[in-house]
């Protein structure tokens, strides 16, 4: 009796070590960013009168499940945070379709304003409907001149 209930309780413990055949399969989410942002560009933030320089990131979300997600990203130089290069209208919105989606934000600083350089940029993917974390990446980045 002992020895029988001990093989089933070590037949269900491998079966739930293992996990489901069809998620062993899955590849896990993950980001890329591109290693240069983009040449400066003027953006007029909402209520300011001036233009300052905006770069911008790219980068792609590969084995992402289909649905509609949210992207938070941030960019820093020289320990300084930025803004949002953005109207704002659909900005982070992202839309995971066939397991892929193109991921890109703009970025601005007014003072001190944003240079050629090194900078680091962090994009991560929420659920939109949960704000469940689906994954993140940070990389460094070359602002060209």
């Amino acid at each position: 009796m002992y020895k029988t209930g001990l093989a089933v309780l070590t037949a269900a413990a491998t079966v739930l070590a293992a996990g489901s055949p069809a998620a062993a399969g899955t590849p896990r989410p993950r980001i890329s960013i591109e290693h240069h942002a983009s040449e400066f560009y003027l953006f007029q933030p909402p209520f300011q009168e001036e233009s300052y320089p905006a770069t911008s990131v790219t980068g792609t979300a590969r084995n992402c499940p289909t649905g509609n997600y949210l992207l938070s990203a941030s960019l820093v130089q020289d320990g300084l945070p930025t803004l949002w290069a953005t109207s704002g209208r659909g900005a982070g919105e992202v839309r995971c379709d066939d397991g892929t989606a193109t991921l890109s934000m703009g970025f601005t600083r007014l003072d001190p304003v944003l240079r050629p350089g090194l900078a680091t940029v962090r994009f991560a993917l929420r659920d939109a409907y949960t704000s469940e974390q689906l994954t993140e990446t940070t990389r460094t980045v070359r602002i060209p001149c």
